[in-house]
């Protein structure tokens, strides 16, 4: 089976590739071990995200992505495909074995909007739902899809590359194409068959996640309502946004979809998942450390098992080679914290779609494409290690994830002048004094002396457009997007 690219993994990025290749009319084959719908985590969409995604429906002609980069049409195009709300970002900071208690300052929440109507809000994805929708529509725009295949071989020739696959019938077949490309996530198939080396100390942040979908999870905003405090509630309701309970040593994600289903996650370093054998009871006792999360759960029903990874943050020592080339989140992945895995690989489907698409190979910007993939990974987890390094200070851990907004707005506005990925890199990767100015910034959070503190709104005033560390703002903030 001779076609023009081979795509391991049929998610939401390995689909989307697919689609907008066979769209103009290259051959493309996508080729997974599962079959849709599956279940999949990684499921909070970002303004980064929603740029990407209409850019990507606008300049590869594909009308029927568009209306899923807003809450709003998303729901008028497709209500059947499952979708949350999500109006931005929600941290509470809750003590050991006390219920949430805030003050009139807000010192222990941070709210931060990315849009300032429910009709354009970001989504939370059911991946189960999305993933299916998007490989159908590749199909349909002449994309060859093989569900159920395990992968038996990858194998080097001088034409290019040939996939040895056994189907789950049991029939074998090979694939053969002058391009790779690996979207398996942490799959890692195209990387042991090249014997690539793991680059995964590199990364400071080591986290793991014990997780599960539920039904009849309860209402934080109303919990707080009860109790006299109507904060949570403005500028934008925290349960219509990705809601993070934050502890000592981690923190909890909420996720609310329509129809009662919600996606919930406790995100803790990986030693402490260390010698986990019993997941039910682990979870029930992450639950019991908090009477405000043990209250919204309570009578809560699973839909499926609880589910463990030990580790999240993974890195391989190269991304993209010679006729191969990793998505994103295959080539390494940090931690779910500030939702950066949905918008990073949509950068990727962009950068990889305009290398397959071009009228010549060019086999230096494949390079380029694939150290620059590494170097955000590095940079992500650069940003998203201090939010961890620096609890249980709630203070300093809120300051850390302003660090993280600050680079996600000025991406965002490099991507609304039109600036692609590859000019400004993922959050802004390549901006020199910005990435500069945050590293320093990273440093001093960590080091938590008070003095370098006290100055560090003015230091970052130039990359701080819209007043995210403005402490009259009382770490509410009712619209920090570009318009999508």
């Amino acid at each position: 089976m001779e076609r023009d690219v081979v795509i391991l993994g049929s998610g939401f990025g390995g689909s989307l590739l697919g689609w907008i290749l066979a769209a103009a009319g290259g051959r493309a084959v996508v080729v997974d071990r599962d079959r849709h719908p599956r279940f999949a985590i990684g499921e909070s969409s970002t303004p980064v995200a929603d740029l990407l995604l209409a850019d990507l429906a606008r300049r590869h002609r594909l009308p029927a992505l568009l209306p899923l980069a807003r809450w709003g049409s998303w729901q008028e195009a497709y209500p059947d495909i499952g979708c949350g709300k999500k109006r931005g970002f929600s941290y509470f900071h809750h003590r050991p074995g006390a219920p949430f208690r805030d003050t009139p300052d807000h010192a222990a929440s941070l709210l931060v909007a990315a849009s300032a109507t429910d009709a354009g809000s970001d989504t939370h994805w059911l991946r189960a739902d999305v993933d299916a929708f998007l490989f159908r529509q590749g199909v349909e725009a002449g994309m060859t899809g093989i569900e159920g295949a395990e992968v038996t071989g990858i194998d080097r020739d001088g034409s290019g590359w040939r996939v040895g696959i056994r189907h789950d019938s049991g029939a074998a077949d090979t694939l053969a194409a002058p391009f790779l490309v690996d979207a398996t996530g942490g799959g890692g198939a195209l990387a042991r068959a090249l014997g690539l080396p793991r680059d995964d100390d590199r990364l400071r942040t080591r986290t793991g996640a014990l997780y599960t979908h539920l039904r009849g999870v309860g209402s934080f905003d109303r919990l707080q309502e009860e109790a006299g405090n109507v904060s949570t509630t403005a500028p934008f309701r925290s349960d219509d946004a990705a809601q993070h309970h934050v502890f000592d040593d981690g923190w909890a994600w909420m996720l609310r979809f329509r129809d009662d289903l919600c996606s919930v996650g406790f995100v803790r370093p990986s030693a402490r998942w260390e010698g986990c054998v019993d997941r039910a009871a682990a979870w029930e006792a992450l639950v019991g450390r908090c009477p405000s999360v043990a209250a919204l759960l309570r009578g809560a029903r699973p839909v499926r098992e609880v589910a463990l990874l030990p580790r999240l943050s993974r890195l391989w020592g190269r991304a993209a080679g010679p006729g191969w080339a990793m998505l994103p989140t295959t080539a390494g992945f940090v931690d779910p914290l500030h939702s950066s895995g949905i918008a990073h690989g949509l950068s990727g489907v962009a950068r990889l779609a305009g290398l397959l698409l071009a009228p010549r190979h060019d086999a230096a910007a494949w390079e380029a494409y694939g150290r620059a993939v590494h170097d955000e990974v590095v940079w992500i987890d650069r940003l998203v290690s201090a939010c961890y390094r620096v609890l249980p200070d709630f203070d300093r851990f809120r300051l850390a994830a302003t660090l993280f907004f600050l680079a996600t707005v000025r991406f965002e506005r490099m991507l609304g002048a039109g600036m692609d990925c590859a000019a400004s890199g993922f959050l802004a990767a390549r901006d020199a004094p910005l990435r500069a100015a945050l590293e320093a910034a990273a440093d001093e959070v960590e080091r938590g002396d008070a003095a370098a503190l006290e100055g560090l709104r003015d230091r970052l005033a130039p990359f701080d457009p819209v007043g995210l560390l403005d402490p009259a703002a009382r770490h509410r903030f009712a619209h920090t997007a570009v318009d999508k």
